[in-house]
């Protein structure tokens, strides 16, 4: 009985830790994603060769207001460090055989979570960027492909990953190319195509169709809205970074979780 007891509290012990861990994390992450995002270089925020303005090189002026951002960035990263651990408290990753199942459960190697975490911070300053300034930068496609390969023990085999790089820069390369022959012009930039392969070797194949095809829906929908109330022209270029970084945010915070 004593044992049983003290089995109870080292697991509950260990539970309450790994959720106030949860929080701090993601509060901490919302945090340094607006500071981050205000203090990169200008030029990770321009193209290639190009001279950055005078308002990104600009130390007064911020690219994201701390207030409110950070906060709403640190909640709902909070949120996701949260619904993570509690994913792989329930599914833990393969390798700890020989100890307690209860233990497996609860020790875990905290994997799901810290990938889930940078891969969605990550996905967030892409989007950002692209949305506020038309660009994504490099730097933090590599940062999401590294992240990505946390994800590699929760999929099913490894033809998820290559499945979903293939299917995202591929989709996404055949979406440029035939845009530029029908058009004439870029429609698309490589940039996103980057960043779809990138995010492909984490989500899988999987969540690579679901992140394209959501952000393809949402993206057409908000595209016809910026039609009708004039804010655009018809061929004016618009991101699509956003949708898709958003996309693969939902799908690693809301629909992963019920897969894993």
């Amino acid at each position: 009985m004593v044992t049983k007891i003290a089995e109870r509290s080292i697991i509950v012990t260990i539970l309450y830790v790994k959720t106030i861990a949860a929080i701090a994390m993601g509060f901490l992450a919302g945090q340094l994603a607006v500071y981050i995002f205000n203090r990169m270089p200008a030029s990770w925020l321009c193209d290639y060769g190009q001279e950055p303005p005078e308002i990104l090189t600009d130390r007064q002026v911020q690219r994201i207001k701390g207030w409110p951002w950070r906060w709403i960035y640190s909640g709902g990263l909070a949120c996701l460090c949260l619904r993570l651990v509690y994913t792989e408290i329930q599914h833990p990753p393969a390798g700890f055989d020989g100890l307690p199942p209860d233990y497996v459960q609860l020790l875990g190697q905290c994997q799901f979570e810290m990938a889930g975490l940078i891969a969605c911070w990550t996905m967030l300053i892409i989007g950002l960027a692209d949305l506020k300034y038309m660009i994504i930068p490099d730097q933090f496609v590599i940062m999401l492909a590294i992240a990505g390969m946390g994800f590699l023990p929760f999929h099913d085999s490894l033809l998820q990953p290559l499945g979903g790089l293939a299917a995202g820069g591929g989709v996404m390369l055949l979406v440029a190319l035939l845009g530029k022959l029908a058009f004439r012009r870029e429609v698309m930039g490589f940039g996103d195509v980057k960043l779809a392969a990138a995010m492909g070797l984490g989500l899988g194949l999987r969540g690579m169709i679901f992140a394209l095809a959501a952000a393809s829906v949402v993206s057409g929908f908000a595209a016809a809205a910026g039609l009708a109330r004039g804010k655009y022209r018809k061929f004016d270029m618009q991101p699509f970074g956003p949708f898709l970084t958003g996309a693969g945010i939902f799908y690693v915070f809301i629909v992963w979780p019920f897969m894993v």
